[in-house]
């Protein structure tokens, strides 16, 4: 596997992942390439913007930040990569949970760097 290119691919989900505990949208397009496939529980859907706003799912749920998750650069080449993230737990301040989520992210390189373009979600509730 192509360490430099898996360095920057993890480095560019840790830029969205802080940009998301944030609640920084500007910041999270930035690691985007638009549209964005959202593979869903019984569909895929192309997006031309972020699925949710951030600052508004953090006062829905009181969501603080994660922990206990491992990222995984499952494979990279000089264009395209896979990640995968398992086993977050989402808190809130007082570190009650909220929910546990796994996530598949595929990311590509453009002129603008690596970016996400695609990505699918499950979540199991508290």
């Amino acid at each position: 596997m192509d360490k430099d290119n898996r360095a920057k691919v993890l480095e560019c989900y840790h830029r969205y992942l802080n940009a998301v505990i944030e609640a920084d949208i500007d910041a999270i397009n930035e690691c985007i390439e638009y549209p964005l496939a959202y593979i869903g529980g019984d569909s895929v859907k192309l997006l031309d913007k972020f699925p949710i706003d951030p600052r508004d799912w953090k006062e829905k749920t009181g969501w603080a930040t994660s922990n206990a998750f491992e990222i995984d650069v499952v494979a990279v080449t000089e264009k395209k990569a896979h990640v995968l993230m398992r086993n977050c737990r989402r808190l809130r301040d007082d570190g009650s949970l909220i929910e546990e989520a796994s996530a598949f992210y595929a990311f590509k390189i453009t002129d603008g760097g690596w970016k996400m373009y695609a990505f699918s979600d499950i979540t199991f509730p508290a």
